[in-house]
């Protein structure tokens, strides 16, 4: 099984573009940073937006809010399809900018799978 998996990894090294540990894309390195910058920064911003729209609706139900109720608790089904709904919008409006070139930000979700 050893000698598998050292094969297997082996020939990754043979992909265009890979390399150990930082695999590049781009001939210019910096366009392959700036694409992971991008895709942390909307991740971070994902996860604030989600976490701020369960505090709205705790707040808007209870009038307070707990450390305890944010952490154990989840967004109703209302909000939580709504909230699915904003991030596919969301991932097609920024993301879709990375190859609008071939039509990013038209494409459904579905063909980006």
């Amino acid at each position: 099984m050893t000698d598998k998996k050292s094969n297997d990894l082996e020939d990754l090294g043979k992909l265009p573009g890979f390399k150990r540990g930082n695999p590049t894309y781009f001939e210019n390195e910096v366009i392959d940073h700036l694409i992971s910058i991008t895709l942390e920064l909307g991740a971070e911003l994902w996860v604030v937006k989600d976490r701020l729209a369960h505090v709205e609706e705790i707040l808007s139900e209870e009038n307070e809010i707990s450390l305890s109720s944010l952490r154990t608790g989840k967004p109703s089904d209302l909000l939580q399809e709504q909230l699915d709904k904003e991030r596919k919008e969301i991932i097609k409006r920024i993301y879709g900018r990375l190859y609008s070139k071939y039509g990013g930000e038209t494409v459904d979700e579905k063909s980006a799978i």
